[in-house]
């Protein structure tokens, strides 16, 4: 059986044995940027590798039970013209409250251009969160997630020392799958480095037990429209951003209820779409899996009940409902309903 840690180390040398030149590239710049003194590799400017999490358990940033915490601010893709969306708008100014209120020391926006704007999501959060007032050195940047998957995959490199709480911070309509798939990215990541570093001497853990992050949700409640003639939703062609919020909402309880979310991030052959790379989680490996779905389902069945009415745009307009959801949502399914009654929530003769 491949496992996720080997299967990275056969991609690794498979990319090393088709691109010779690019290795030998690699090789003239580490032996530039070798020391004469001893042979030791310097730091190279512009890279602070001292702020990056380090991945041995004995050396990782992660401090299970602590109370220091990070927010992780999910993307969303821009608008046409470069701008920032109202979600994303809502998050920032979530991501600021915490950062205020002492919940979180440092604020992670997450997100690279899958719209192809010309801009990272990354970047714009940031922008908006200096231009508010926020000091740019409480904020890190990653710019390289195109989904949810990567989003989790790609900030646990940069973990500050001594965290163990991340606050997951994102939508009402998305907040239910991103929690989901950060569990299993995450119990992924543990497993893999367990795996590898269970024999090496230098892991004195009594457990061999890869220390946890607690996962945290922080959701924003998006506007709730009436006015169904703003929104695109019969045209799959159209702008993510012009979709109601009450579609938003289904479309995420169809992607969690049709099993779409767990075998993506698995990849071929289990599916045609890749949610993270290189990586491949296998959730149906993972024994918190089950219970870590049916929460997630339940959650997602809640807000797409609630948000039924929310037929505009989640941007600001009239008519505006009196925000029906309950924050946070239960994990707790709605009364009367089992979950493979998921596809009797909000039907689209509603």
């Amino acid at each position: 059986m491949v496992t996720a840690a080997k299967l990275l180390l056969l991609t690794v040398a498979a990319v090393a044995d088709t691109s010779r030149s690019f290795q030998r590239s690699v090789s003239t710049q580490e032996e530039t940027a070798r020391q004469s003194r001893g042979g030791k590799l310097e730091k190279k400017a512009g890279i602070d590798w001292d702020a990056q999490n380090k991945l041995p358990p004995w050396m990782t940033s992660i401090s299970e039970g602590a109370d220091q915490a990070i927010a992780v601010v999910l993307g969303q893709s821009l608008n046409p013209d470069g701008s920032a969306p109202q979600v994303l708008l809502d998050r920032v100014e979530k991501a600021k409250e915490l950062l205020e209120q002492g919940t979180v020391m440092k604020i992670l926006v997450s997100g690279s251009d899958p719209a192809g704007v010309g801009r990272t999501e990354a970047s714009m959060m940031a922008k908006l969160l200096i231009t508010s007032g926020v000091p740019a050195s409480s904020i890190l940047q990653e710019s390289q997630a195109t989904t949810t998957a990567e989003n989790a995959w790609f900030m646990l490199r940069w973990i500050p020392r001594g965290t163990g709480k991340v606050y997951i911070v994102t939508s009402d309509f998305h907040m239910a799958r991103a929690t989901y798939i950060f569990q299993e990215v995450f119990n992924c990541f543990y497993t893999m480095l367990e795996e590898q570093y269970q024999n090496d001497p230098r892991w004195i853990s009594p457990t061999k037990k890869y220390p946890r992050l607690a996962i945290i949700q922080a959701t924003t409640a998006s506007f709730c429209g009436g006015d169904a003639r703003r929104s695109t939703d019969d045209d799959p062609a159209a702008d993510i951003n012009t979709k109601s919020l009450s579609k938003r909402a289904k479309d995420e309880l169809r992607f969690l209820g049709s099993g779409e979310v767990s075998t993506s991030m698995f990849g071929d052959p289990l599916s045609n779409i890749l949610y993270i790379w290189p990586i491949q989680i296998n959730v149906t490996k993972d024994p918190e899996n089950a219970g870590n779905l049916q929460r997630a389902m339940a959650q997602a069945m809640n807000v797409a009940q609630k948000l039924c009415r929310c037929v505009a745009p989640p941007e600001s307009s009239e008519p505006q409902f009196t925000y029906p959801l309950a924050l946070p949502v239960a994990t707790t399914l709605p009364a009367g309903l089992h979950l493979d009654d998921w596809k009797q929530v909000c039907p689209a003769s509603h």
